[in-house]
């Protein structure tokens, strides 16, 4: 899945995650997490990166991948999100929610804009333990 998104197709693209998501076979539990990372990683696309953004599904090696990209200023900080926001922010979950879900998080940032890539196993280990 390759899809460019502005403000008023959020919801587009949150639709479009879940049915790629589920047809990449990941499980439910799994989806949830995809679509709550492309969902926070796009909201911020809009809100901190120029109003528009680019988001890419795939899978390899047992992993979907949730790609968000931006054309804002950049992330000042790419430590962003490391640690966990005061509950009375108003703001600044985003990042931090994105690294708890995923397995794996990259983030690349400048002058032309922002990139995060979160990888999640298709298969979480985590339903396992779950009765």
């Amino acid at each position: 899945m390759d899809l460019r998104f502005e403000a008023a197709s959020l919801y587009a693209v949150r639709s479009s995650v879940a049915a790629h998501a589920a047809g990449l076979g990941a499980t439910p539990e799994v989806m949830d997490r995809v679509l709550i990372v492309a969902s926070e990683l796009s909201t911020n696309a809009i809100r901190h990166g120029g109003g528009s953004g680019r988001v890419r599904l795939w899978t390899t090696d047992g992993r979907i991948y949730c790609e968000v990209s931006d054309t804002g200023n950049g992330v000042a900080d790419l430590d962003s999100g490391t640690k966990r926001p005061d509950p009375r922010a108003a703001g600044g979950r985003g990042l931090w929610i994105s690294r708890q879900l995923g397995d794996d998080f990259a983030i690349s940032s400048g002058p032309e804009g922002t990139t995060v890539r979160v990888a999640i196993a298709l298969h979480d280990a985590r339903e396992s333990t779950v009765k």
